[in-house]
């Protein structure tokens, strides 16, 4: 793809055969993967990259290496993707407003010492975004569940999310951050069940947050993932994928960012997350206070 002239309908092409061909709660699960790590690109551009450099953890384009003090490894070939004109090759072009732009992996690059955000313990995750749901006029207890709901539960008029005593810290962050997703990304959440479309975004922009955090639970992506992929057909039309993704995504940077905002200095030398079983570690109830004004419970663009 490097080798020749590309244009956007080249991309948007590879995009669409990639998707076609593909599609797996594997796949889909690999992809959120890839948007953890891939921060700042759109859905589309995560699967070009993972199309082009399936090993991608940071891309940037020339200046932007520069700016952190490293630069392109002579005879490294370029990742096409799609970007705003602004940021087009000028060999491409804009094309209604979007072109073709060049990044390259850190793999690709040398000079300065560049690290990856750190892994976060999962209690602190899980104290952090109690703080975002508290922000957001939430209150946040562990107890068992009114119903039968899988690992917690939204009281809407009551302003109170209940997270299942029974759950380890990672799960927990993981059932609370599926909460919180769907009260940014469902308007129409309050007093439905989570069922069908709003539960693989919800329980996929989970996925993402705790995936780019370094604390998701010590089980496998098909046992988070596919028990809900199963709404989508088996041959999904691909703008249905795009738009998931690109919802999911967009949600999951807007929860990452509000979760990171309450959490403490990384450690210098992170250990690796470990399961924990004290399931009332850095989570307690409090009084909610006035809601966030970052939450957005509409849709996402």
């Amino acid at each position: 793809m490097n080798r020749v002239r590309v244009t956007v309908d080249d991309l948007r092409r590879a995009f669409e055969t990639d998707v076609r061909r593909n599609w797996s709660d594997v796949a889909w699960a690999r992809w959120l993967e890839a948007a953890a790590v891939l921060r700042g690109q759109s859905f589309r551009n995560v699967v070009l990259i993972k199309l082009q450099m399936p090993n991608a953890s940071w891309v940037d384009a020339r200046p932007g290496w520069q700016r952190r003090g490293r630069h392109v490894v002579r005879g490294a070939s370029g990742i096409r993707i799609v970007a705003a004109s602004a940021e087009v090759d000028r060999s491409a072009g804009p094309v209604q407003g979007h072109g073709v732009a060049t990044v390259w992996d850190v793999s690709q690059t040398d000079g300065r010492p560049f690290g990856l955000a750190p892994v976060r313990p999962p209690h602190e995750v899980l104290a952090s975004l109690q703080e975002v749901a508290i922000a957001s006029g939430y209150s946040v207890e562990r107890g068992p569940l009114p119903s039968r709901a899988d690992g917690a539960e939204t009281a809407d008029r009551r302003r109170r999310i209940v997270v299942a005593d029974d759950l380890d810290v990672p799960m927990a962050a993981v059932s609370l951050a599926h909460e919180l997703a769907h009260l940014r990304m469902h308007k129409r959440f309050r007093g439905a069940s989570c069922h069908g479309v709003m539960r693989l975004e919800a329980t996929s922009a989970a996925y993402l947050v705790l995936t780019r955090l370094g604390c998701l639970p010590d089980q496998s992506s098909a046992d988070l993932i596919a028990r809900t992929t199963g709404v989508v057909s088996r041959t999904p039309p691909v703008r249905l994928i795009e738009t998931l993704g690109g919802r999911v995504v967009a949600a999951a940077n807007r929860l990452h960012d509000a979760v990171e905002r309450h959490l403490p200095p990384p450690h210098l030398h992170p250990a690796k997350p470990t399961l924990l079983t004290d399931a009332t570690a850095g989570l307690r109830s409090r009084t909610p206070g006035h809601p966030d004004p970052g939450s957005d419970r509409g849709p996402t663009p």
